[in-house]
C-alpha cells in the first residue's frame, strides 16, 4: 500500500501548501461470551487512510475505507479546510533525523491465530472460571496484526507493525440473596497471556468479598490497587496536558518548576519502553518516540505536547511525540502514550494499623477536573487492621483531592503493572474520607 501514499502525496503537491496521509491496516479476530456461551465471534480486515491538508493555514481532513475513493476524498479534505479560519499554528512535521525500533511490539504466531483458535480459548476461560466455583457473566479475547503508515510532503515517511492480544473476564459468585462480583484482564503485543491469573484473581477477589460488613466512617489510609489508582490518576493526568493548561482548565497553571506532590514521586511519559502497550517508534504525527520527564522529586517539569499546542504555546517548546489519533478517522490531538510512575518510599500493608485497601472505583469520571476533588464507590474493599487484610466491606464511598493525596503517597507493593496508560504499583495514600 505504500504506492497508495506516495501517489497521495504526488497527487496533492501542486494543489495544496502541506499534506499528510495516515494510513491503517488492521486484522482484528474478536470473541464475546456472555454468561457461560459464546456470544458472537468474528474476523474483520480494515483497512483506512486518513487526509490531512493545509493551505493558506486552513486545515482540512477526510478519510475513507474504500481506496477507489482517494481522488474524492482528497477533494473533500481541500473544500473542508476552506471552511476554517487560518489558524498559525497548524503544521505539520518536519522529516527527522530517524527513528530508533522498539522491541517486544510484533509477535508473528498472532498472524496464525484462528478463529477456532480464539473459540477454544475462551471455552476454556469458561470452564477454568466454573472449576473455580464461579459463574463467568461475561468475557471477551482479541487479537490483531496491524500497520501503521504516515507521510507527508515534507519528506516524512514512517511505518511500523504492531500485534496485539487481551482477554478479560467478569464473575459472579452466589453472596447471600445478590451476588458478589469481580473482573479482570490482561493485554500484551505477544501471544501469550495470564489466563490461569486473571482467572484466578477474579474468582479469588470475588469470592473473598461475600458477606461484606459495614465499614466505620472516618479519615484513614487507602490502598489503592492497579485499578483503583489508575482509575483517580485520570485526573492528575490531565492536568499535565498542554491543550489543558492552555485552556485555563488545569490545576498545574503556572506551578512549572514547583514542587507539586511528593518529593518521593516521579512521572514519566514514555513511549519506548520494550513491549509496553502504547509503545512506538513514532507517535501519530511521525514524531520520534520519546521518554519525557514530567515530574521529578516531587517537581513539575514539563507537560505533555503535539506539534499544534508546542507552536500554540507561549514557551519555546517543541512537541514531546504526544500526538495521538483514534486511527485513521481523525486528526492528531495531544495525549498520553505509557505513564511510568517512581515511588522512592514502600509502605507494605503489614506497616497499617488501620484503613481500607480497594480494587477499583465507581464514579472517578465525575471528578472536578480543575480542583481534583472526587467521591466514588469504592469496589470489593476490605478493612486493615493492624497489618492484616481482614473483612470484606460491603459498601464504602472515597473522597478527597487527587492533587493533595499525590503529596504524601507511596508505593504499597514492590510489583509494578500497566493497567491501561499506567505502569504503577500498588499505591498507599493518606487521610482519605471512608464513608460506611
Amino acid at each position: 500500500m505504500d504506492y497508495v501514499v506516495d501517489d497521495i502525496i504526488t497527487k496533492l503537491s501542486d494543489k495544496v501548501d502541506y499534506s499528510e496521509v495516515y494510513l491503517d491496516t488492521e486484522k482484528v479476530t474478536e470473541i464475546s461470551v456472555l454468561n457461560d456461551a459464546i456470544n458472537y465471534a468474528k474476523e474483520e480486515d480494515v483497512t483506512g487512510i486518513g487526509i490531512r491538508v493545509i493551505n493558506n493555514q486552513q486545515q482540512g481532513f477526510s478519510y475513507t475505507t474504500n481506496i477507489n475513493r482517494i481522488d474524492e476524498v482528497i477533494e473533500q479534505a481541500i473544500k473542508n479546510s476552506k471552511l476554517n479560519n487560518p489558524d498559525e499554528n497548524v503544521a505539520i512535521i518536519e522529516k527527522p533525523k530517524g527513528y530508533k525500533e522498539v522491541s517486544g511490539l510484533y509477535d508473528k504466531r498472532i498472524e496464525n491465530v484462528t478463529l477456532q483458535e480464539a473459540i477454544e480459548t475462551c471455552n476454556d476461560l469458561i470452564e477454568m472460571v466454573k472449576q473455580k466455583d464461579c459463574q463467568p457473566t461475561s468475557a471477551e479475547y482479541e487479537v490483531s496484526v496491524g500497520k501503521t503508515t504516515i507521510a507527508n510532503s515534507n519528506g516524512v515517511f514512517a511505518s511500523e507493525e504492531q500485534t496485539g492480544s487481551g482477554i478479560s473476564v467478569s464473575v459472579n459468585v452466589e453472596d447471600g440473596d445478590g451476588f458478589s462480583s469481580a473482573y479482570a484482564y490482561d493485554l500484551s503485543h505477544g501471544k501469550e497471556l495470564e489466563i490461569e491469573r486473571i482467572v484466578q484473581e477474579s474468582t479469588d477477589l470475588a469470592k473473598d468479598s461475600r458477606n461484606g460488613q459495614p465499614t466505620e466512617t472516618r479519615t484513614t489510609n487507602v490502598v489503592l490497587d492497579y485499578f483503583a489508582i489508575s482509575s483517580l490518576l485520570s485526573t492528575f493526568l490531565s492536568a499535565l496536558s498542554s491543550e489543558n493548561i492552555q485552556r485555563g482548565r488545569s490545576y498545574f497553571q503556572d506551578k512549572l518548576n514547583e514542587i507539586v506532590t511528593s518529593e518521593t514521586f516521579s512521572l514519566y511519559d514514555d513511549s519506548t519502553i520494550p513491549g509496553a502497550r502504547a509503545s512506538s517508534k513514532f507517535d501519530d504525527e511521525g514524531t520520534p518516540s520519546q521518554k519525557t520527564e514530567l515530574i521529578k522529586d516531587g517537581e513539575l517539569k514539563n507537560f505533555i505536547y503535539d506539534t499544534y499546542h508546542a507552536n500554540k504555546d507561549e514557551r519555546d517548546v517543541e512537541t514531546t511525540a504526544n500526538a495521538t489519533r483514534a486511527g485513521y478517522s481523525s486528526v492528531p490531538s495531544v495525549g498520553f502514550t505509557n505513564i511510568n510512575t517512581e515511588f522512592k518510599e514502600l509502605t507494605q500493608v503489614s506497616d497499617i494499623m488501620d484503613g481500607i485497601t480497594v480494587h477499583s472505583v465507581m464514579g472517578a469520571h465525575t471528578a472536578n477536573p480543575i480542583t481534583g476533588d472526587f467521591s466514588v464507590e469504592a469496589r470489593n474493599a476490605f478493612e486493615i487492621k493492624n497489618g492484616v487484610i481482614t473483612n470484606p466491606i460491603k459498601k464504602a464511598m472515597i473522597s478527597g483531592n487527587i492533587f493533595e493525596i499525590m503529596k504524601n503517597a507511596t508505593a504499597a507493593t514492590e510489583e509494578i503493572r500497566q493497567v491501561g496508560s499506567l505502569i504503577t504499583p500498588k499505591v498507599l495514600v493518606k487521610n482519605l474520607r471512608v464513608i460506611g
